[in-house]
């Protein structure tokens, strides 16, 4: 797989929407509909670069987090583990020729514990005999695949995808618990992941679960809250306490397969439904689960009328900071089918656009703003999104806000009346929500632009963009870390030469030191769920739309107040 790219072979992709309720099929279509944008943008070798320093970075990070545990790691892992990877495993459960969506792949690097490579997981979105399943795994090269506070933030939010989109979750399980000093901030949110279980569960969301390691202390109860769980014979046990544990009890010394292995879980717990031999056997027998779960095939996806304009111009685009309203429409011409795009009250709200148009033959209603949003603004965005709701279209917001710009319009009543109208609307609407950070979103905009807080199925960024509640408290903030730092040098200067010298300073746990707000920093800590290569834009969102509406109901024959659009 490329590192440059998180899908494989798109090219042999089709997707089967004829199968998908009402909606429509451009692919057979011999007509195209909407005019198409007239692109505006002009070539910038400066922004250019920018973003191609922004690719390569993130290329870079995504290479860290694919090494794991690292060299020594990777090779206890298989020599004195004679464990399979946790990429290989996938891959070989996957339907050959189809691609691997993965999440949260930078997750855990830059944090105050030190770094953590994916966060300690690997998760994303694949199919399985034709079923499209969201798949959780621990990675053991790292710690031995030991759960710390971003592992548990990545997985609940994994989790929270899963059930938002009912999608079956394949838990592949190898790990050592959680990471015992930092136990204060894992176990309770960590109890939180078994719960989840039970819910989907409840709810007709089937789990499934892949012993292919241990599965110790709070571990253990991943494959015992699974609908279906498999275990590997002699790789796979089940403890809350080891046979450490147990000799330190009760003096008894006793094996791990004896403590809880295969055979034992599988002939005498009943906690194990299927007993494999091996990886390989054990990775026929998840597909062989996966295809009793009685679901329908989920469809590819097919590139059959792309964008008139090279994606190419999405490189000098992400290399700038903030874009005018003409480069936001040069975005759009890139990612929707045919560059076709019907704008929804142009003349009306002009620091929004709003419109319809389609993704790899998915329609899709977008939102997009260059500047703060005006009463005018909120106005129409709260109109169109409840038109999306009605006509079971779902939404694309792409937050595109500056940092510098004086936003007075925030202590206008009339404006604030008329934002929260439209957080309203976006907030209960039924249709998914998908949102793009191209370059930053400051202040409300996270409100009004379906940030993090308003469950947009899916919040991604752009390598360059930034997120911040408020700039002006960031700035404040680091005014006053500088000033403290220039006192604290005065003094030191001022100390007396026969003091006897200070200990050396810490060494930094981590390799990596992202800015507050970045990009990077987001998806370290969670916040965002995957930052997207910007000529990999089109294909990222259309796999997020086909994920977003493939088990969602229409509701297009039900009317009443609840379903109307009301002009505000």
């Amino acid at each position: 797989m490329s590192i440059s790219t998180p899908f494989c072979r798109l090219s042999r992709i089709v997707t089967p929407w004829k199968t998908v309720g009402n909606l429509r099929c451009l692919s057979t279509q011999s007509r195209r509909p909407f005019p198409v944008i007239k692109d505006e943008l002009n070539g910038c070798e400066e922004s250019v670069k920018k973003g191609e320093n922004l690719v390569n970075e993130l290329r870079s990070l995504v290479n860290v987090c694919h090494e794991g545990g690292g060299p020594k790691g990777m090779e206890r892992h298989v020599k004195v583990n004679k464990k399979v990877f946790v990429r290989e495993r996938i891959n070989r459960i996957l339907d050959k020729d189809t691609e691997f969506w993965e999440l949260g792949t930078t997750a855990g690097l830059g944090l105050e514990y030190g770094d953590v490579p994916c966060g300690g997981s690997v998760c994303g979105v694949g199919i399985i005999n034709g079923t499209q399943v969201m798949i959780m795994a621990n990675d053991g090269t790292v710690k031995g695949g030991t759960f710390y506070p971003i592992t548990i933030t990545k997985q609940l939010r994994i989790q929270e995808i899963a059930a938002q989109n009912r999608l079956p979750t394949l838990q592949i399980v190898d790990t050592g618990g959680a990471f015992l000093p930092l136990q204060a901030d894992i176990f309770l949110r960590g109890g939180r992941g078994f719960a989840n279980q039970a819910l989907m569960s409840s709810q007709g969301i089937q789990q499934v679960a892949l012993v292919s390691g241990l599965c110790t202390a709070g571990g253990a109860y991943a494959p015992t809250m699974s609908d279906v769980a498999i275990i590997t014979h002699k790789i796979g046990n089940i403890y809350l306490g080891g046979p450490p544990l147990v000799k330190a009890a009760t003096g008894e010394v006793i094996s791990g397969e004896e403590l809880g292995g295969a055979t034992m879980h599988c002939s005498v717990s009943g906690i194990t439904d299927h007993f494999a031999q091996n990886e390989e056997e054990s990775f026929e027998i998840t597909r062989d689960v996966i295809a009793s779960l009685n679901l329908p095939e989920s469809g590819h996806l097919e590139d059959v009328n792309p964008p008139l304009y090279n994606e190419q111009g999405l490189l000098q685009l992400a290399g700038s900071d903030w874009l005018q309203k003409s480069d936001v429409y040069s975005v759009i011409a890139r990612i929707v089918d045919g560059s076709r795009f019907l704008e929804f009250k142009k003349m009306f709200g002009g620091n929004l656009i709003c419109g319809f148009s389609y993704i790899m033959g998915r329609p899709v209603g977008i939102l997009a703003n260059s500047g703060p949003i005006t009463g005018a603004d909120a106005q129409k965005g709260g109109h169109f999104v409840q038109l999306c709701d009605n006509r079971d279209i779902p939404i694309l917001f792409l937050q595109n806000s500056n940092s510098s710009e004086e936003n007075s319009l925030s202590v206008d009543a009339t404006v604030l009346k008329e934002r929260a109208k439209l957080i309203q609307c976006l907030s209960v609407v039924r249709v998914p929500k998908v949102t793009l950070n191209l370059t930053g979103a400051y202040g409300d905009e996270n409100y009004t632009m379906c940030g993090p807080s308003f469950q947009p199925r899916f919040y991604l960024m752009w390598p360059g963009a930034r997120i911040h509640p408020a700039e002006l408290a960031i700035q404040q903030a680091a005014a006053a870390a500088k000033k403290a730092a220039r006192e604290a040098a005065k003094a030191a200067a001022a100390a007396s030469e026969n003091k006897p010298p200070a200990k050396a300073p810490r060494k930094p746990l981590s390799k990596f030191s992202f800015e507050p707000g970045s990009a990077q920093w987001a998806a370290s800590r969670g916040i965002c769920d995957e930052i997207v290569n910007p000529v990999d834009t089109r294909r990222v969102l259309a796999k997020a739309l086909q994920v977003s509406m493939l088990n969602h109901v229409p509701l297009r024959d039900t009317r009443g107040q609840h379903r109307s659009v009301i002009r505000m």
